[in-house]
Protein backbone atom coordinates (compact mmCIF):
# COMPACT_ATOMS: atom_id res chain seq x y z
CA UNK A 1 0.00 0.00 0.00
CA UNK A 2 2.87 2.38 0.80
CA UNK A 3 4.36 1.78 -2.63
CA UNK A 4 1.06 2.65 -4.36
CA UNK A 5 0.71 5.84 -2.29
CA UNK A 6 4.29 6.85 -3.10
CA UNK A 7 3.71 6.31 -6.82
CA UNK A 8 0.47 8.32 -6.74
CA UNK A 9 2.14 11.22 -4.93
CA UNK A 10 5.10 11.20 -7.33
CA UNK A 11 2.72 11.19 -10.31
CA UNK A 12 0.75 14.10 -8.87
CA UNK A 13 3.88 16.21 -8.35
CA UNK A 14 5.19 15.35 -11.82
CA UNK A 15 1.92 16.57 -13.32
CA UNK A 16 2.06 19.82 -11.37
CA UNK A 17 5.67 20.40 -12.44
CA UNK A 18 4.76 19.79 -16.07
CA UNK A 19 2.02 22.45 -15.92
CA UNK A 20 4.47 25.13 -14.81
CA UNK A 21 7.56 23.82 -16.60
CA UNK A 22 7.45 26.55 -19.25
CA UNK A 23 7.52 29.35 -16.69
CA UNK A 24 10.68 31.41 -16.35
CA UNK A 25 9.72 32.60 -12.87
CA UNK A 26 7.01 32.70 -10.24
CA UNK A 27 6.00 35.80 -8.29
CA UNK A 28 3.68 36.97 -5.55
CA UNK A 29 2.09 40.39 -5.30
CA UNK A 30 -0.96 42.58 -4.84
CA UNK A 31 -3.18 43.64 -7.72
CA UNK A 32 -3.49 47.44 -7.91
CA UNK A 33 -5.31 47.91 -11.20
CA UNK A 34 -6.56 45.79 -14.10
CA UNK A 35 -6.54 47.00 -17.71
CA UNK A 36 -8.55 44.50 -19.80
CA UNK A 37 -8.30 46.64 -22.96
CA UNK A 38 -4.52 46.78 -22.67
CA UNK A 39 -4.26 43.14 -21.53
CA UNK A 40 -2.22 44.10 -18.48
CA UNK A 41 -2.34 44.22 -14.72
CA UNK A 42 -0.59 46.62 -12.35
CA UNK A 43 1.04 44.68 -9.52
CA UNK A 44 3.11 45.52 -6.46
CA UNK A 45 5.20 42.35 -6.35
CA UNK A 46 7.87 40.85 -4.13
CA UNK A 47 11.39 40.37 -5.47
CA UNK A 48 11.65 37.70 -8.18
CA UNK A 49 15.21 36.35 -7.89
CA UNK A 50 14.88 33.92 -10.83
CA UNK A 51 14.85 36.87 -13.25
CA UNK A 52 16.72 39.33 -11.01
CA UNK A 53 13.76 41.68 -10.47
CA UNK A 54 13.65 43.63 -7.21
CA UNK A 55 10.35 44.21 -5.44
CA UNK A 56 8.47 46.91 -7.37
CA UNK A 57 5.15 48.15 -8.70
CA UNK A 58 4.67 47.76 -12.43
CA UNK A 59 2.29 47.05 -15.30
CA UNK A 60 2.73 43.54 -16.66
CA UNK A 61 1.13 42.22 -19.85
CA UNK A 62 -0.83 38.98 -19.71
CA UNK A 63 -0.46 36.23 -22.28
CA UNK A 64 -4.26 35.98 -22.56
CA UNK A 65 -6.89 38.57 -21.53
CA UNK A 66 -9.00 35.75 -20.07
CA UNK A 67 -6.50 35.53 -17.21
CA UNK A 68 -7.73 38.89 -15.91
CA UNK A 69 -11.28 37.66 -15.29
CA UNK A 70 -10.33 35.91 -12.06
CA UNK A 71 -8.51 38.75 -10.29
CA UNK A 72 -9.61 41.92 -8.50
CA UNK A 73 -7.82 45.05 -7.25
CA UNK A 74 -6.57 44.58 -3.70
CA UNK A 75 -6.22 40.82 -4.11
CA UNK A 76 -2.96 39.04 -3.26
CA UNK A 77 -1.97 36.73 -6.11
CA UNK A 78 0.70 34.33 -7.24
CA UNK A 79 1.64 34.40 -10.91
CA UNK A 80 3.85 32.72 -13.45
CA UNK A 81 5.94 34.58 -15.98
CA UNK A 82 7.07 33.37 -19.38
CA UNK A 83 9.31 35.19 -21.81
CA UNK A 84 7.63 36.43 -24.97
CA UNK A 85 9.96 37.34 -27.87
CA UNK A 86 8.20 40.66 -28.51
CA UNK A 87 6.67 41.67 -25.17
CA UNK A 88 9.36 40.44 -22.76
CA UNK A 89 8.03 38.78 -19.60
CA UNK A 90 4.27 38.21 -19.59
CA UNK A 91 1.96 36.67 -17.04
CA UNK A 92 1.03 33.17 -18.15
CA UNK A 93 -0.83 32.20 -14.98
CA UNK A 94 -2.38 34.25 -12.16
CA UNK A 95 -4.45 33.09 -9.20
CA UNK A 96 -5.44 34.13 -5.69
CA UNK A 97 -2.65 33.42 -3.20
CA UNK A 98 -3.38 30.72 -0.68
Amino acid sequence: MKKVATILIATLFAGISAVYAGEAAVGKGTVNKIDPAGASVNLSHEAIPAIKWPAMTMDIKVADKKLLSGVKPGQTVTFGLTKDPQAGYVISRIEAAK
